[in-house]
């Protein structure tokens, strides 16, 4: 299989490289990543400024741009075949919630949405990551699995969300098909400065918030793989009240 890999922490993401180590072992890996650290970058793209893209090794491509970019560049101008999947990832913490509206790591996968197979994002859960090991063998399972289970046609559009605890492979549960779940309110920015030159840094992501029943917070929790099935048609008709304006 010829695959696309990227994520949004960078082309020197030990991480990703393991995963790109293990996946030449049975396929063609092209690594295409940001030339820095782009998390939180959602599925930007640059516009109107040329993006820089270096050569670091056989098969290997830092970009001067966002995640996003690094797919449009490897389908547009790196790659001399069209891949046949996207895998972004692997993400140093977790994409779970509310967390993949802003995600690089998902902006990436969603860029890829129009490929032979769905795209796979992958993150691991935790707040560290010594096995990492655990998120590189789940990662090649999932990648058998919508092999084995995807063609064609019919998927165009659907991405699949993974999240892996940081922990032993041989603790995990398994994998569980999950949605989404809810985040509570963010932690305020940190501020610095005055009224005159003030900066801030984002504040972490809020807390899961709800029912939790079968969303991938409970997944996690329960030392399973979460596998959030993601479609790009955001539309929810069903949620609209009152009529529209006359004109």
């Amino acid at each position: 299989m010829k695959i696309l890999l990227t994520n949004d922490d960078g082309i020197e993401s030990k991480i990703t490289r393991a995963l790109f180590e293990k996946l030449q072992e049975n396929h063609e890996v092209t690594l295409i990543a940001p030339k820095k650290d782009k998390s939180g970058q959602g599925a930007a793209i640059t516009l109107r400024t040329s993006v820089q893209i270096e050569k670091q090794d056989d098969n290997i491509y830092a970009v001067d741009g966002t995640p996003a970019d690094c797919v449009f560049m490897g389908l547009m101008a790196i790659m001399k075949d069209i891949p046949d999947i996207i895998i972004s990832g692997i993400n140093k913490g977790a994409n779970m919630g509310d967390d993949v509206i802003h995600s690089g790591t998902l902006g990436a996968a969603f860029t890829g949405r129009k490929l032979k197979y769905p795209p796979i994002a992958t993150s691991i859960s935790g707040r560290s990551f010594e096995y990492f090991e655990s998120a590189v063998l789940a990662t090649e399972l999932m990648l058998n699995y919508v092999s084995d289970n995807y063609s064609e046609n019919g998927h165009t559009g659907l991405v699949f969300n993974v999240n892996i605890p940081n922990l032993p492979f041989s603790e995990l549960k398994g994998f569980k098909f999950t949605r989404l779940g809810n985040r509570g309110v963010p932690l305020a920015p940190e501020f610095d400065g005055d009224d005159q030159n003030v900066s801030y840094k984002i504040g972490k992501s809020g807390e899961p918030d709800g029912d939790l029943t079968g969303t991938d917070f409970e997944a996690i929790i329960n030392k399973n793989i979460s596998v959030t099935p993601l479609f790009w048609d955001m539309t929810n008709l069903k949620k609209v009240k009152g009529k529209l304006p006359n004109v």
